[in-house]
Order: structure tokens, then sequence, then C-alpha cells
């Protein structure tokens, strides 16, 4: 790949390494601070200095940048950075041996990095041996970097890339995407300062429910992000205080940051009830957690309040693409499964860290579908779609049709390629529908609570289908395709 044209490729990359190096020097001083062992310092140390002169020659690379973004650095960064922090992030993980290969390591920090929550860490005879406080700290800390990264492309990369398949609708919200580097910056502090402002907001909520100060730091990266916790049991506590801490922290992950943000700009904070989407995610929480709880009560799978609380937690839970269970999941049958399977391919809000395809675009698929049927019915009639009373473009809705087709192209194609592992069909399913939208404890629905039983081979499908779904698919086409552009120039 020829530097010539990709100035500021190298320097988002540039970027993105010398933050992974100052984050690690959490754990590692928190390493220092518990007395850990020397290789799990060691570790720490190792993977700052190593992303730092990482990050100095990405730099060294852009000292002759472009002031403006081209489609081709958008392309390239938005596809390439998630491994590139995927492989800092498992560093300390395989440097300091708590994980056994380069695979699984790389496997984790793929899953911490996409806020999928799947793990292996820690499994010994099929039950989960502790783990130290700073590896899970940088796991946390690697998850909350993971969804503060999908914020920042979200504001500057993305909309340049593919216009978001929907994200320029918030113009609305008199939001400006703009391809300079001064007005990207300005877009990135104001995402990451209210990325923040949640994070503390979650952070004291976890604190006012009970929680201890590490246990409330690392509940708040991983639920900010949407990552949700492997490593976090509620039925340890049964705490109605923390649960309703959490379901808001999840509903705040779910959240348009943008239009957050919008709202504090201009001290009008009643902006985020007059969103349509929001409303909308709303209504789908209610409905689905009424299912739920009403099902669990009258199956007499657990008693009337204990299944309104699981309904409900439940239901914001994968719809916030968390994940979080309630409790067990003895005498839950197929619907209730099968419920909670489908809700995170809708997703959080369009502008947010959650996964799935995101409540914005099923909102615009479903007028798309209704304005369908209304021609069929009268062929002369003129139907536009709209949204809050303003026209979408149709540029827009053709972006969103493509984007719907190739995400359940790729939940097919990778559903049938998991398949051919030891797993059952349904296992497959979910398990893709997890990596897709980011919610590794779909695979828990159907038995897989990690992939030790299987071969490594499926750990590097797993990662590639998280990576695909952070970059919302299109973003990898359009890099085969750039590639297959420039191999076919240099062949000629």
């Amino acid at each position: 790949m020829r530097t010539q044209g990709l100035g500021l490729f190298w320097l988002l990359m540039g970027r993105v390494t010398f933050y992974f190096a100052a984050a690690l020097l959490v754990p590692f001083a928190a390493a220092l601070y518990w007395h850990e062992s020397f290789a799990l310092t060691a570790a720490f140390l190792f993977s700052a200095v190593f992303s730092a002169l990482l990050g100095s020659a990405f730099t060294y690379h852009a000292r002759h940048h472009f002031q403006q973004l081209t489609l081709r650095e958008g392309v390239f960064f938005m596809t390439l950075v998630w491994p590139l922090a995927g492989f800092i992030g498992m560093l300390p993980f395989w440097l300091s041996g708590a994980l056994p290969d380069f695979t699984t390591a790389f496997f984790e920090g793929i899953s911490a990095l996409t806020t999928t929550g799947l793990t292996d860490f820690g499994l010994i005879d099929g039950e989960r041996a502790g783990v130290p406080q700073s590896l899970l700290l940088w796991r946390s800390l690697l998850s909350w970097l993971g969804g503060l990264s999908f914020v920042m492309i979200l504001v500057t990369v993305l909309p340049h890339v593919s216009g978001c398949f929907g994200m320029t609708l918030t113009a609305r919200q008199m939001i400006y995407f703009s391809p300079v580097w001064n007005r990207m910056r300005t877009s990135m502090r104001q995402g990451a300062a209210i990325y923040a402002v949640v994070t503390l907001l979650a952070i004291l909520l976890f604190l006012l429910a009970g929680l201890k100060p590490f246990l409330a730091v690392t509940q708040a990266f991983f639920t900010i992000s949407s990552g949700g916790g492997p490593f976090f049991s509620f039925s340890d506590y049964n705490s109605p205080a923390l649960e309703l801490a959490t379901g808001f922290v999840m509903i705040l992950s779910c959240v348009n940051l943008l239009l957050c943000w919008k709202a504090w700009d201009i001290r009008r904070p009643l902006l985020l009830l007059q969103d349509t989407e929001l409303r909308v995610f709303f209504f789908i929480a209610l409905g689905a957690g009424a299912i739920l709880s009403l099902h669990f009560a009258g199956n007499n799978v657990m008693a009337p309040l204990d299944a309104v609380r699981c309904g409900f937690f439940d239901a914001v839970s994968f719809l916030s693409t968390n994940g979080y269970f309630f409790g067990s999941m003895d005498g839950w049958s197929d619907f209730d499964r099968m419920m909670l399977l489908s809700l995170p391919l809708i997703g959080g809000c369009m502008g947010s860290a959650a996964g799935g395809i995101k409540v914005l675009r099923i909102m615009i698929l479903m007028k798309i579908s209704w304005a369908g049927l209304r021609q069929t019915l009268h062929p002369h009639m003129v139907v536009s779609i709209r949204l809050d009373g303003l026209p979408v473009a149709a540029k827009i809705v053709g972006r969103i049709l493509s984007y719907f087709f190739l995400y359940f192209v790729a939940f097919a194609v990778f559903s049938l390629v998991l398949s051919l592992s030891d797993m059952s069909l349904m296992q497959a399913m979910s398990l893709t529908v997890g990596c897709l939208t980011s919610t590794g404890a779909t695979a828990a629905l159907y038995g897989i609570a990690d992939l030790s039983a299987f071969p490594d081979w499926v750990r590097f499908v797993c990662s590639l289908l998280m990576i695909l779904g952070r970059i919302e698919i299109f973003s990898f086409l359009v890099f085969i395709e750039l590639i297959s552009r420039h191999t076919t120039q240099r062949h000629w």
C-alpha cells in the first residue's frame, strides 16, 4: 500500500495507537499498586511502549497529510483500525500468559473492543477462574474504548464513507459532518465529552446502588459501551436498586449521543423526548418487557414480581445489546429465547454505542414497506417517506435497503459457515447474531457459554464477524473493491 495520498489515514491510526498507549498505563499502574505478578506488570508496560512506538511511526508517515479526508482514507481507516486496536488490546492477555495462545488472545481482544462480551477468559473445567484485577480493569477499559472508538468513527469518518446508511437523517438535529480535519477534531471532542459525562454518571449510579468502587468503574465501562459483562452475576446481589441502576445505564448506552450533545448545547433537555426514534425505542422495550413478563408469569417460570423484574430487565438488556441476564434460564421456552434473540437485531438508537441494525433504520424500513403496500393498492399515488415531518431522500432509502440486504446475507452465510463445526444450526445462528450485533449473550441462549469446545477457526470467523458488525459491512465491501482496483491497476 503506498503512503502517498493516505496522510490522514496514518494520522488517525497514529492517534488511536497513542490513545491505547496512554490507556495501557492505567492497568499498569493498577498492577503495581495491587502488587500483581511481574509478568502481568511487564506485559502492560511492553504493550504501552509498543503502542507508543507504533503510533510514532504512523504519525511520521502522516507528516505531509492533507486537511480533508478522502473516501479511500476513510474506508482504509474504518476497516483496519479494528484489527489493529484488537491486536494492541490482546497483547496483555497473551504476553502475561493469562490466555494460552495467540488466537484465543486475539479473539478476546476483538470481543472486548467490539463490545461483544464473548470470552474464553479463566475457564477451567467449565468454571470461571479468578481473573487478576488489572486484567479485568483492562478488559473493561478496552470495551469502553471500543464504544468510544465507534462513536468517534460515527461522528467523523462513517458519514463520509457511506452516508452512515441513514446517519444523515440527523440533519434535523442541525448536526454537521465535515471531512475537514479541524472540524473532525471538533466533532471528536464533542463526542468524547458526552461519552465521558454519561460514563461518570454511570459510575455514580453504580456506587449509589451499593457496588464497591472497582466494580462500579468496571461495570460502568462495560455497560455504557453496550459491552455487557461476562464477569458479573446479578443473582449474587438480588438488589432491585442495582437492577434499576443497570437498567438506566443500559438505556443511556442506547441514546443518540449526538442528540444529547445538541440538547445540552442549546439547553433544551426536552429535545430528547421529542425524538421519534427514542420514543419508538422505549415502545419496543416496554412492549417486549411486558410480553416476556406475562409469558414468564403465565407459564409459572417464576413468581409474578420476579417475572416483571426479569422480563423488563432482560428486554432492555438485549435491546441495548448489553446481554446481561437477570437470573438463570431454567424453565424458559423457545419463545422466550427467540424473543431475546431478535431484540439485538433491532439494537439501540442511531448515534449510540449499541449494536444492531438500529431503531431509525427499522422505522424507515417499516415506512418503505407501508409505502410499497399503498402503491400496490393505488398505483398512481406518489408516496414520500417522511420522518419527523421531513422527507427522507431517495438516496438514503436506497442505502438503508442495501444495508438491510447485506446484513442478512452476512447473517445467512456466516450461520452456515459456523454450522460446519460441531454446533447446531440454532447455536450457529445465535452466535452469528451475537457477533454481528455485539451481543455475545445470544449464544448463551442456546447453550454456548464460551468457544473452548470449538476449533480455532471458529474464533477467527467470529472475530471477522464482530469487526464486520462494527464497520457496518458496507465499508468492508468498499475496502475490498478499492484493494481489487489497486491490484488490477498494478497488474496492468
